[in-house]
């Protein structure tokens, strides 16, 4: 309710306000300094304005139709003296910025046209002067050059907040969901694990026990096996639980951390593992990082359980500039290991095509394909073993790969247009015949505005060198003085454009204010250089000074400027603050639902580790160490508790126990996310 309140007022606060300024300029004004205002103006100028800020009201909603509508109402300056049209007039160029911030640009450049027209029109009828309509139009064009730019600028910040909205909206459902879909793929892990070999060890004890009579030789097959089994679960589940304390929390870690901690754990588990991690990929992180650590992981997983005890080998390496070439291979020979694997037995190659969380090869491929990349795996083809070979692309080739004049937007083209066009209208008014010798400057000035949000210094530069063209073509006799005065002058606001660049989007904010010494300078000697080509008596003056003096003048000058051009400058970083606090607030909460919903896998990942090295895995070992010891009843008694135990957890996982979190747990995992957050 207060936010429909708020948005009501925010949307017609203006049109009070233009309404009762344009009452008070007109014909409020016009009447305390005892003018007429004859009935029929009155009333024409009146209707004029609350037509105006009434279809201001619903710019939101139908911009387009109140942009016309207003530049309809215009129509009015016939009958009315032009302050009766102030208010209608603002209105149109705030109704002009809706249509660009609202609509695609295509329809904001046919709307500035139309007004632009219809601007050109009314001033054939009002003014016979052909200077007079140039100048109108002129003007009109560059005010509406200058809306749609900046309305598309403000498109443009919107639809950047619109995106951020949009992924920590998907960040908060996947922190919602984090520790169910977790829960759920530990699920299809542990059934792969208990559907084989406890339930194996049951199935042949009890058949050696029924057969034990007239086959006495199945009682020692069944403890063997039943030995085997146990050791193939233990080996099974400690793979489980190394993936899942080595599924690093700390996503954000540098690749090549993440992959060592990985291999680590595999050590652990005794396969020999080899890291060749280049300095450039080493410090990655993001989602190209993200998916080289799970295929490694993948791999890792498949090489320990079908080819326990072999040489395993990953290299990661950057392709050019373009991607990051994953190596990953073994050479397939099922060694002695001193690790729990030691006993398992290496299958065929053509076994590994399903492996690896429940994907394998196709969920590897699915990451690399996700990103744009390509991964091939089988078996190798020079010696025996197996290899994963992937192609990412990398995440900096993006940045390295831009063209270097890269392609202006409709907002920045808006803008250099709108101040292109204030030199030449300056040039209209003093001298129209040289409008014409007037626009080539004109553009050139402003037309390294274009990259201006890319190379703010390197444009500052080119539109200060470029500011030098009226006074080398006054002193060369190609311009006469007040062309060259009007084009410097107006074309001032061009260096100001530049010098807020320079303060929203250069580098750090504190080594960007020699910004305003540098235009400040740069203002100064063209204004020294205009005047002494001018052949003014600034020399003569002098009295006998000569260059001296002029070097005074023009530092003089440049105080003078400085001020204005530090207020320029001042503008420029209070924009660029205001974007930083929006986007590093946009970042925390986006960082913070992230680490939420790691935090909240982590945990999961923890506690049902926890439960399967407390409950499973010491059911498991009993089994080996009952068989060992010639027990055959216990082993499968130990079996059978194995996968009471097992199945009861895998009942809490899929059908979500413990999902209703307390609010200490919540407080918990919110401290969690912050310690694996912190360095």
């Amino acid at each position: 309710m207060i936010a429909a309140i708020m948005e009501y007022v925010r949307n017609w606060l203006l049109p009070a306000l233009l309404a009762v300024v344009q009452v008070s300029v007109w014909p409020g004004l016009t009447l305390l300094r005892g003018a007429v205002v004859e009935a029929p103006q009155l009333t024409v100028g009146l209707a004029v304005t609350a037509s105006a800020v009434a279809v201001l009201g619903v710019r939101r909603r139908f911009p387009v139709a109140a942009a016309l509508t207003i530049e309809g109402t215009l129509a009015a300056g016939l009958v009315v003296p032009d302050e009766a049209l102030l208010a209608a007039m603002v209105a149109g160029v705030v109704a002009l910025y809706s249509v660009a911030v609202r609509r695609p640009a295509g329809t904001a450049v046919l709307v500035a046209t139309v007004l632009t027209g219809s601007a050109v029109l009314r001033s054939l009828l009002v003014y016979d002067s052909p200077v007079d309509i140039g100048g109108e139009a002129l003007a009109s064009f560059a005010l509406f050059a200058g809306t749609v730019g900046a309305g598309r600028s403000r498109r443009r910040w919107l639809a950047g907040r619109r995106s951020a909205e949009r992924e920590l909206a998907r960040a908060e459902a996947v922190r919602v969901t984090a520790a169910t879909t977790e829960r759920h793929r530990l699920a299809r892990e542990l059934h792969d694990v208990s559907a084989h070999h406890l339930t194996s060890v049951v199935v042949t004890a009890d058949a050696a026990r029924r057969l034990g009579d007239r086959r006495p030789e199945l009682t020692a097959d069944a403890l063997r096996l039943a030995a085997e089994g146990g050791r193939e679960t233990v080996a099974a589940l400690h793979r489980l639980v190394t993936v899942m304390r080595s599924s690093a929390a700390d996503e954000e870690s540098p690749l090549e951390e993440r992959i060592a901690e990985l291999a680590a754990g595999f050590v652990r588990l005794g396969q020999r593992v080899s890291l060749d991690v280049a300095p450039g990929p080493a410090g990655l992180t993001g989602p190209v990082a993200e998916a080289a650590f799970g295929i490694v992981r993948e791999s890792l997983t498949n090489a320990l359980r079908y080819a326990p005890g072999a040489a395993v080998r990953v290299v990661v390496r950057e392709d050019g500039d373009a991607a990051l070439d994953l190596l990953v291979e073994d050479d397939g020979a099922a060694q002695a290991a001193s690790g729990p694997v030691a006993d398992a037995a290496a299958p065929a190659p053509e076994a590994r095509q399903g492996l690896g969380s429940g994907r394998g090869t196709a969920g590897m491929r699915d990451r690399a394909t996700g990103l744009g990349g390509t991964l091939e795996a089988g078996p190798r083809s020079d010696v025996p073993g197996w290899s994963v070979h992937a192609r990412l692309p990398h995440p900096s080739s993006a940045v390295r790969r831009h063209p270097a004049l890269p392609s202006a937007s409709w907002a920045d083209a808006a803008s250099v247009l709108a101040v292109a066009a204030l030199p030449v209208i300056a040039v209209l008014i003093e001298r129209p015949a040289a409008t014409a010798t007037a626009c080539l400057p004109a553009v050139l000035h402003a037309l390294p505005l274009l990259w201006r949000r890319r190379a703010p210094w390197t444009v500052l530069l080119v539109v200060l060198a470029s500011a030098w063209i009226p006074p080398v073509a006054l002193a060369q006799g190609l311009l006469p003085s007040d062309v060259a005065w009007a084009l410097t002058v107006a074309g001032a606001c061009a260096e100001c454009v530049a010098l807020h660049a320079v303060a929203a989007f250069a580098g750090p904010v504190g080594r960007t204010w020699p910004a305003i010494l540098v235009t400040a300078g740069g203002l100064a000697s063209t204004t020294v250089v205009l005047e002494v080509s001018g052949g003014s008596s600034l020399e003569s003056g002098t009295g006998g000074g000569g260059l001296p003096f002029l070097v005074f003048f023009a530092v003089f000058l440049a105080t003078l400027l400085a001020l204005p051009m530090a207020g320029v400058w001042g503008l420029g970083v209070f924009v660029r603050r205001r974007r930083e606090r929006v986007t590093q607030r946009e970042d925390s909460a986006l960082t913070a639902a992230v680490w939420s919903a790691v935090a909240e896998a982590y945990r999961e990942r923890q506690r049902i580790a926890a439960e399967l090295r407390q409950a499973v895995l010491h059911h498991a070992n009993e089994v080996v160490a009952h068989a060992e010891r010639g027990d055959l009843d216990g082993a499968a008694e130990q079996a059978r508790a194995g996968l009471a135990a097992m199945r009861e957890l895998l009942a809490v996982l899929r059908h979500g126990a413990g999902t209703d979190r307390s609010a200490t747990d919540t407080a918990e995992t919110t401290e969690t996310a912050k310690c694996l957050a912190s360095p």
